[in-house]
């Protein structure tokens, strides 16, 4: 290609025709337009360091531009600085301009490949016109091997990133300008050279810069070199107006914050010789549409891996593996299984990589990518739930488990069983259920948990008969353990081959001890296992009904009865079982419930002697007639029992006395109506001779408190004649439990109060003075302090119960009863 060039500077003659600042000749063709970009862009001042009467030397060592600028006709400019001009005057230069003939853009070698190149010239010539530069242009000294070792050797090469990512945004959003302030022109030629080889092409295109420039805040290029002794100083204003770097300084020297990104991460650790291999590798995979250093990640780490992956990290593979998984229609199944097979033997490769290659495979129906993929994730994730990073799968030289994809990792870069999806390769499912049945065959309880989860994942069914040996060999024992692991109790649920052998297992240990598998169903392992696989192993069955009684008091009988008939003919109500469902023993209410529906082979059974006795003895409280009438239930459900036969021989005794006195207690419970008097009066009579009877004796302290609580159903007259005839202990316990009575609630005292008074009268009408006396004593103890409301009330009941003596209880309360006037000052008496 042709160039044409322009000479600009101070002179004597020209195209303007008069001495001065003017083009001293141009290749003809040359149109007004980029003679004044070209004016533009040729303007000059040294550095203030260089001072008014500088040596021939000094003004030799001042910074050139090398300028670029991009656009319609792409302008390469070098400016020197002359010194003094045709007249002596101090400030000269000398712009030597090129631009491409053809106006397509710019065709010759990277821009700042020029710097310094021999073509340059700084001498006026005689006539206007100057020939063009035929063919290629002759580079200079720069070249990417020769920037490499700059950059080896550099001080700020840590912020070779961050000034990538700044010149990307000076140019593609046109944000700030990036000031490259650093020691002389030449150092900052070689930043901008990295930047033009690192950077994308087409971006690169567009990228203007300028080597040096006294005033960087009058400049419009994109990326500004400047030195110490220019305009620019690196101070807060410089920040806010640039993204400035200082490179004076070396490591130390100041620069604008910029998020750098991966891709310029990349790029600067790549270096500027394999970068260019990079964008040639990475142009045919691209799709066209890429410009910002993001968009062309993809297909730059794609060229990297197919050029042995070097510098490549894991944030790169996470976008390649992404990006993989569509490009198949449009990159065709070969290279796109070369590239993602350069990924999965990458070393940064991780769990969570190879999923996403497992996912482009299976999207570009790549068979082979897929197995491979899904067989080393499988590989990686099941060493890390095993506890077994680094080691081969399955002895294959492939199986690699180590490094970034082996250890454990839960989070999102590691892979963990939380990112486990199920396999589509059938041999990648056939291998892993190998595996599985490897591990599995002596991995501990926690391991077990783990790998099913991820065989769950998998969607991998590992061999049955390896899932029963693991329950009966792990599972079980370790629940007996901990019986509330709910990991355990889930792998139970989801595996039916485990829960049978686990099932089995425990099953044993509940005949042993049925105590120890109560504890695993209280933990709620009931919920793990159907119903009908309980019903197979009745021992653990029975736990599992025991637990539910323990938690339901109200079941613990039916819980009882359905063990024992689970047991078959021949089974017993061992104590195991009694002090699992009642840990603290019987009440006579669930002896009550539970003798009778035992069968008569269990109804006989001495171990229930050590259940029964306590009850029997225990001591009767006189104010607990609820817990007398369940006493009282409970003899009669034993003595209709052969268990009866059992006690020893003062409880025999005693169950006999208890019989008698039931049935004439049922006497008058069942004579309880008023036209049944004479039937509960002789019942009455009969209960109290038997207080004083031989046959009776044995549960003398029973039939005391009984009489206590049922003579008061009799008619008035009957108890009063009863009371009269009866020994001193119980008119002492009936009067007694008349004072209780009076002191409780005042409507249940008033009830007692009016039916002690009938008696009263009536002991009184009979003789009997004693009982009279004894009542009346409890009454004037109480009565006497009753408000007024309350005595009324008991007038009332009186004239109910016996309306004859209610006149009586009037004259009774009125002798007894008038409490002693009480006066406030300035108030009237009052009751």
């Amino acid at each position: 290609m042709d160039f044409q060039q322009l000479y600009y500077t101070s002179c004597r003659t020209g195209l303007s025709g008069f001495a001065g600042y003017q083009f001293n000749a141009v290749t003809p063709g040359v149109t007004p337009e980029v003679m004044n970009d070209v004016e533009a862009l040729s303007s000059y001042e040294p550095p203030g360091t260089l001072g008014h009467s500088p040596t021939p030397a000094q003004i030799a060592d001042c910074p050139v531009n090398l300028c670029f600028a991009p656009g319609p006709v792409p302008i390469v400019a070098n400016v020197a600085f002359t010194g003094t001009d045709y007249s002596g005057r101090f400030g000269n230069y000398f712009a030597h301009a090129l631009v491409g003939a053809g106006g397509a853009g710019w065709q010759g070698p990277p821009p700042i490949e020029l710097w310094r190149a021999g073509l340059w010239t700084r001498e006026t010539v005689a006539g206007p016109d100057l020939p063009p530069v035929r063919g290629a242009l002759a580079p200079g000294p720069l070249r990417r091997e020769t920037v490499d070792a700059f950059l080896d050797g550099a001080a700020g090469r840590a912020r070779l990133p961050a000034l990538l990512a700044a010149a990307e945004r000076a140019v593609l959003d046109e944000e700030r300008s990036v000031v490259i302030l650093a020691a002389g022109a030449d150092e900052t030629a070689r930043w901008i050279a990295a930047l033009s080889y690192l950077l994308p092409p087409p971006l690169v295109a567009r990228m203007s810069f300028a080597t040096y420039q006294f005033r960087p805040s009058y400049s419009r290029h994109h990326v500004i070199g400047t030195v110490p002794g220019a305009e620019i100083v690196a101070d807060e204003r410089a920040f806010e107006g640039f993204f400035l770097f200082d490179f004076t300084a070396g490591a130390a020297g100041a620069a604008s914050e910029v998020d750098a990104g991966p891709m310029a991460h990349l790029l600067a650790g790549a270096g500027t010789v394999a970068a260019g291999a990079l964008w040639r590798r990475a142009a045919p995979l691209a799709a066209g549409g890429e410009v910002r250093l993001a968009d062309w990640h993809a297909p730059v780490v794609a060229a990297a891996l197919l050029d042995g992956g070097v510098g490549v990290g894991p944030d790169d593979l996470d976008v390649v593996c992404a990006w993989l998984a569509g490009q198949t229609p449009r990159l065709g199944r070969d290279l796109v299984g070369r590239i993602g097979a350069a990924a999965l033997g990458h070393e940064a490769a991780s769990a969570a990589h190879l999923t996403g290659l497992a996912d482009a495979a299976a999207a570009g129906g790549l068979g082979e990518l897929l197995e491979l993929a899904e067989e080393r994730l499988v590989t990686a994730q099941l060493a890390a739930e095993s506890g077994q990073a680094g080691r081969p799968a399955d002895g294959r030289a492939d199986g690699r488990a180590d490094g970034p994809a082996g250890g454990r990792a839960d989070g999102p870069a590691g892979g963990g069983v939380g990112e486990a999806a199920a396999l589509r390769s059938p041999k990648a499912r056939e291998f892993a259920a190998r595996r599985y049945t490897q591990l599995l065959a002596d991995a501990d309880s926690g391991t077990v948990a783990r790998l099913l989860r991820l065989a769950q994942a998998h969607d991998v069914q590992p061999d049955e008969r390896v899932l029963q040996n693991c329950g009966a060999r792990v599972i079980g024992p370790q629940l007996l353990r901990a019986p509330s692991d709910a990991e355990l109790h889930a792998v139970v649920r989801r595996w039916p081959a485990l829960r049978s052998g686990t099932l089995a297992h425990l099953d044993q240990a509940a005949a042993a001890d049925l105590r120890r598998l109560v504890a695993v169903f209280d933990a709620g392992f009931g919920d793990a296992v159907p119903a009908a696989e309980l019903k197979a192993v009745p021992a653990l069955r029975a736990a599992g009904l025991v637990a539910a009684a323990r938690r339901d008091p109200a079941r613990r009988v039916d819980a009882a009865v359905t063990v024992l008939a689970g047991r078959g003919p021949a089974g017993r109500l061992d104590g195991d079982l009694l002090t699992a469902l009642w840990p603290d023993g019987w009440s006579t209410g669930d002896a009550s419930a539970l003798l009778p529906r035992l069968p008569d082979g269990a109804s006989r059974d001495p171990a229930l002697v050590p259940w029964v006795v306590p009850l029997l003895r225990a001591p009767l409280a006189p104010d607990d007639r609820p817990k007398l009438d369940a006493y009282g239930a409970f003899c009669d459900v034993l003595n209709a029992l052969p268990l009866a036969g059992l006690m020893p021989s003062d409880l025999q005794n005693r169950l006999k006395a208890m019989d008698r006195i039931r049935r004439i207690e049922r006497n008058i419970v069942t004579a309880g109506e008023p036209r049944h008097d004479p039937a509960r009066r002789t019942a009455g009579e009969a209960l109290l001779n038997a207080y004083g009877t031989p046959a009776t004796a044995a549960a003398k302290d029973y039939l005391r408190l009984r009489l206590a609580v049922l003579l008061p159903a009799l008619p008035h007259d009957a108890l009063a004649a009863l009371l009269g005839r009866a020994p001193a202990e119980i008119r002492t316990l009936h009067l007694d439990r008349l004072g209780a009575r009076l002191e409780g609630d005042r409507a249940v005292a008033v009830v007692a109060a009016a039916a002690g008074f009938a008696t009263l009268c009536s002991a009184a009408a009979g003789g009997q003075r004693a009982v009279a006396e004894g009542i009346e004593g409890v009454l004037l103890h109480h009565l006497p302090d009753w408000r007024k409301r309350d005595l009324n009330g008991v007038e009332r009941e009186v004239r109910r119960r016996a309306g004859a003596v209610a006149e009586e209880f009037k004259h009774w309360r009125h002798r007894h009863c008038r409490r002693r006037p009480r006066w406030l000052p300035g108030r009237a008496p009052h009751d």
